[in-house]
């Protein structure tokens, strides 16, 4: 999830996606320049489309802004990567904002390579994936959100004060109410699982693993991603203030599994990605709202709590 993706976009992505595009010829359709990756929004302002553009470098900028201004007291020696869910939710538009570099690349790779195989949805029917019946619906999408609520039962089993003891939320630089806290949790856990299952399966089942698969078939293509989208968590050890070693080994075992049923899932369905894309943002929505719920004292972004004096 999070930030990583766009250190995976970095590190990995971008070799791989000019390995094959060495082969390409660029005149149809239009190719985007390599700078429009790493510029917020370039893709859309090169292509015209300033209104998308406006949207999505207000976004980043502005959560990578306030980020930076409020790092010092959202920390408050936590130990989750997530506490800073300004500078996280930033992160993520940029990502998302990327998804249409990658979108481009791999239209190009089709035209030179008809039976390259990826799934070519739409903007609009990307960003709606996770709200749509027919990807909710669906066994992956199902069995993760299963698998969520089992985690969030032995989590809840450890916590010794619970979600009607809560008295106050804090965020950003002041307290505020349990109610309006937990909406602004719930707002923004739902925010940032929303992108978590956008950016990350753009990039991973319909980027990645597809270049895999054709090139060393979809055996070797779905182990090989699995193994990448685990690895792309291991360093959301760097924003964590006292990082966890055993934490971030479960989720990188967590993370691979979670690439092998939903790489699976996209494969058996003819690298369509929808309901990947929805079971990995309810996946995510589950347990960041559950965590609150269950055991608000440890929340996934470590936002600290008040209770009430017994």
């Amino acid at each position: 999830m999070k930030i990583k993706s766009t250190i995976f976009l970095f590190v990995i992505v971008i070799p791989l996606n000019a390995q094959v595009l060495d082969t390409l010829q660029a005149n149809e359709p239009k190719s985007f320049p390599l700078w429009t990756l790493y510029v917020p929004s370039a893709t859309y302002y090169y292509d015209g489309r300033f209104v998308e553009g406006l949207t999505f470098s207000t976004l980043e900028i502005g959560g990578i802004i306030m980020g930076i201004k409020y790092d010092n007291t959202l920390k408050s020696g936590s130990n989750s990567p997530y506490y800073n869910y300004p500078l996280l939710l930033g992160m993520q538009a940029y990502s998302i904002d990327k998804c249409d570099w990658v979108r481009n690349k791999l239209e190009l790779i089709k035209y030179k390579h008809p039976d390259f195989q990826y799934d070519p949805i739409s903007e609009k029917d990307l960003f709606l994936a996770p709200f749509k019946t027919e990807n909710i619906i669906t066994p992956v999408t199902l069995g993760m959100v299963g698998i969520a609520c089992l985690e969030l039962w032995f989590q809840g089993r450890g916590a010794d004060k619970h979600i009607d003891q809560v008295r106050q939320m804090y965020f950003l630089d002041h307290y505020v109410g349990r109610n309006s806290g937990l909406a602004i949790f719930g707002t923004t856990s739902l925010a940032v699982s929303w992108s978590a299952g956008v950016n990350e399966e753009y990039w991973m089942r319909n980027g990645l693993m597809p270049l895999l698969d054709y090139k060393y078939g979809q055996t070797k293509g779905l182990y090989y991603s699995s193994f990448a989208f685990g690895l792309l968590h291991l360093p959301n050890l760097l924003f964590a203030d006292k990082p966890d070693y055993g934490q971030a080994l479960a989720q990188f075992i967590e993370t691979t599994v979670a690439g092998l049923i939903l790489g699976t899932d996209v494969q058996n369905r003819g690298y369509q990605i929808g309901p990947a894309v929805a079971a990995h943002a309810w996946y995510d929505f589950t347990l960041m709202l559950g965590s609150f719920l269950v055991d608000p004292a440890n929340n996934g972004f470590a936002v600290q709590v008040k209770f009430n004096v017994q």
